[in-house]
């Protein structure tokens, strides 16, 4: 039995695992403007609340920053910087008496994907995570691939156009700014994608020149890696058909139309890092 937790720059999710299977999952805001030691009692509390009754091995945390097996300081975490060199691992551990493991939250979805998602079955794959930030997590020959210090799939802050970073782009910022540039109207994509199905024109606009940043990322990914899938996950990928043509129309542009066949939905939406992290600490637990 196991614990993964999903932290996310909007949202704190825990989840009681055992066997790939979630046996219950409870969410809460994260609320970044507290305190680090505020944010650590909202994470023991709901570590206490989920295990109550159960006899938990380990416990893994998908994080919004570079992590990995010796991690335990949180560093580079631009979406929660109050909690910029806190030593989550060793307050966690200490709480508990069992193994803990960080690991990158886009990682974590992409296993979590790979073990029992849209990426079942495919051995060289990668996940992009639209949200708060943007992620990507990567694995080559059915194995999570870190990279010498953690960084790789760290795409977000490749520099970009107009001296942005490629988060800038298509994370949930992107979107809203490109939104106001179109419409004056400074709205929340879950807000945008309603007026979308109802036919408003500059939403349908927006997502389809959204779908074309996106583009750009996936063509760098297929470049460099050469998948057999990517999928496509996190808050914004709810509102994948209203940005997957200007998402195709770029991908099949530079690499033609097979391409665009790689490119799929993620299918766990905000299960698929718990998942993931709960699978994480049980390979390092038990090989």
């Amino acid at each position: 039995m196991f614990i993964g937790i999903d932290l996310g720059g909007t949202t704190l999710s825990a989840g009681l695992v055992e066997r790939l299977e979630i046996r219950c999952i409870k969410t809460v805001p994260t609320d970044g403007k507290r305190s680090a030691e505020e944010i650590l009692a909202t994470i023991i509390r709901l570590i206490s609340d989920i295990s109550r009754g159960y006899s938990v091995d380990g416990i893994g945390i998908g994080v919004p920053n570079p992590a990995g097996p010796d991690s335990d300081r949180l560093l580079i975490i631009e979406n929660l910087p109050v909690l910029e060199g806190f030593p989550l691992k060793s307050h966690i551990e200490s709480r508990f008496d069992v193994p803990v493991f960080l690991e990158n939250d886009a990682l974590c979805m992409t296993l979590g994907e790979h073990r029992a998602g849209a990426l079942r079955g495919y051995g060289t794959c990668a996940c992009i995570t639209l949200g708060t930030g943007l992620g990507c997590g990567i694995i080559i020959d059915g194995r999570v691939y870190r990279g010498t210090s953690y960084c790789a799939g760290e795409i977000w802050n490749i520099p970009w156009a107009d001296g942005m970073i490629l988060e800038d782009s298509i994370g949930i910022r992107g979107i809203k700014a490109l939104h106001r540039s179109l419409s004056g109207n400074d709205i929340e994509p879950h807000v945008l994608y309603g007026r979308y199905c109802e036919g408003d024109s500059r939403a349908i606009e927006t997502f389809d020149r959204y779908g074309e940043a996106v583009g750009r990322a996936v063509v760098m990914i297929l470049s460099f890696l050469d998948p057999e899938k990517i999928a496509i996950g996190g808050g914004i990928s709810k509102s994948y058909e209203a940005f997957r043509k200007g998402l195709f129309r770029v991908v099949e542009k530079t690499w033609g139309i097979e391409a665009t066949e790689k490119i799929i939905p993620a299918e766990l939406s905000g299960k698929a890092a718990i998942l993931g992290a709960a699978a994480l600490i049980e390979e390092k637990i038990y090989g």
